[in-house]
């Protein structure tokens, strides 16, 4: 009895410690992780390339839990430009919470790429406005971003 109740006591701890840039409010893409050293500092950026112009974002609520599920979610930004993107896995070098210069990335491509539209069939056709995940096959997920798995280098 004592075992449960400090297991119950103890289990929004764990939970909350997994948290790097506070609790996803939308979790619009999720995944599992793989291959990871859970006693990294580790961060997930969403990162592309636009307009000629180098883009990373790592300051959306996010959940790494490599000891409860092995899996992530993420929130997606909205201030970003239109293009495609992709997730990374971070070794977070200074702790920010942030992806920055002297960060390693630590995931392998996964092939898959997020695709921010403004409109209807822009970038890829079947994509919608707004966030969409392009998968390697060509078929594309407008609703339910998930099975976005990362794999470690």
């Amino acid at each position: 009895m004592k075992a449960m109740l400090a297991a119950a006591i103890l289990a929004p701890l764990t939970l909350s410690a997994c948290t790097l840039a506070g609790n996803p409010i939308k979790k619009d893409v999720t995944g599992q992780l793989r291959g990871f050293d859970a006693n990294q500092n580790l961060g997930l950026a969403i990162v592309g390339y636009n307009n000629s112009q180098y883009t990373a974002d790592g300051t959306q609520s996010q959940i790494i839990d490599k000891f409860l599920t092995g899996g992530y979610s993420l929130d997606l930004p909205t201030n970003l430009p239109y293009g495609t993107y992709r997730v990374i896995v971070f070794r977070d070098a200074n702790s920010n919470n942030r992806y920055d210069t002297g960060d390693t990335v630590l995931s392998a491509d996964n092939s898959k790429r997020l695709i921010y539209a403004q409109r209807d069939g822009q970038f890829a056709s079947g994509t919608k406005t707004g966030w969409n995940l392009l998968n390697p096959d060509g078929t594309v997920q407008t609703v339910i971003l998930n099975n976005y798995d990362l794999s470690a280098q």
